[in-house]
């Protein structure tokens, strides 16, 4: 049994470049079955082209299908730092405000199994990705490159 990390956001995990933080929105786990504001847990995993390992996972509590934006915030305020998050639907609002994290937002619909979406992933890491995979997956490459010069700094680094 995997024992689930404690953690105040998902960017608190770390990851490699090749490597995703796929956020379920998903009452058991098991399915995508939970609007993304009125969600009442959420499920991380890491996965890579060979592995996807559940990290950690996150409850909310109940909250109605109001348009209210509040309830919002601690959802947001978890997920920055996910790649990607599954969910069986989502706003407009919600959708600008994942995106502006980095965050990229999935609608499925009819309640899909998070295994058989994970099986899909993965095999598009081993094959050609889709656009929207190709993007992330490139923008976390050069956030890689970006950092070389920070760690150069660190290290005292002249030239």
């Amino acid at each position: 049994m995997t024992t689930l990390t404690a953690i105040r956001n998902v960017a608190e995990v770390s990851v490699d470049p090749s490597t995703l933080l796929v956020a379920f929105a998903s009452q058991e786990g098991d399915i995508v079955d939970q609007h993304f504001g009125s969600a009442q847990a959420f499920y991380l995993y890491r996965v890579n082209a060979d592995h996807a390992e559940l990290v950690a996972h996150q409850s909310f509590g109940y909250e109605k299908k109001d348009g209210n934006e509040d309830k919002l915030k601690p959802k947001l305020m978890w997920l920055a730092g996910a790649d990607v998050v599954y969910c069986g639907s989502i706003g407009g609002s919600a959708t600008r405000q994942l995106v502006s994290l980095g965050v990229n937002p999935l609608k499925v619909e009819g309640g899909p199994d998070v295994e058989e979406l994970l099986a899909a992933l993965q095999a598009q890491l081993r094959g050609t990705p889709e656009a929207w995979l190709a993007n992330i997956l490139k923008r976390k490459q050069q956030d890689k490159s970006d950092n070389r010069f920070d760690a150069m700094d660190d290290e005292g680094w002249d030239g």
